[in-house]
């Protein structure tokens, strides 16, 4: 499907959907971020997992309403299994390292929403 205008952009679903996630993921890297302080870590860690288990459910949500709409492509899988495996895996090595890799899961997160949807 080829949008002309913002309205068929933001009435589609699948759109709609990678935006929620995309928004998410910038929340969490922002709670992330908020983490750092050692104070403040145990508070806001459970947080932090909330909001990515949140980022990962809104994205299969969009990997489900792409399939119904126009299918999904080995891309989108790659970025969930990304999500899924490499986000988590970065945790144990550093958190600046932490944080750039999940700052590139949203760079990938933006690629799908503007090559593979339209």
């Amino acid at each position: 499907m080829q949008a002309t205008s913002l309205g068929e952009i933001f009435s589609h679903p699948s759109f709609l959907t990678i935006l929620t996630t995309i928004l998410m993921v910038i929340a969490n890297i922002i709670i992330g971020v908020s983490i750092l302080p050692k104070d403040v870590r145990q508070k806001r860690y459970k947080l932090h997992r909330l909001v990515y288990w949140m980022v990962l459910a809104s994205f299969a949500g969009f990997l489900a309403v792409t399939h119904r709409l126009i299918g999904n492509n080995l891309f989108n899988y790659a970025v969930l299994f990304y999500f899924l495996t490499v986000i988590p895996l970065s945790r144990k090595w550093n958190v600046t390292a932490h944080a750039i890799i999940a700052s590139l899961g949203l760079v990938l997160l933006v690629g799908i929403a503007a090559f593979s949807l339209f």
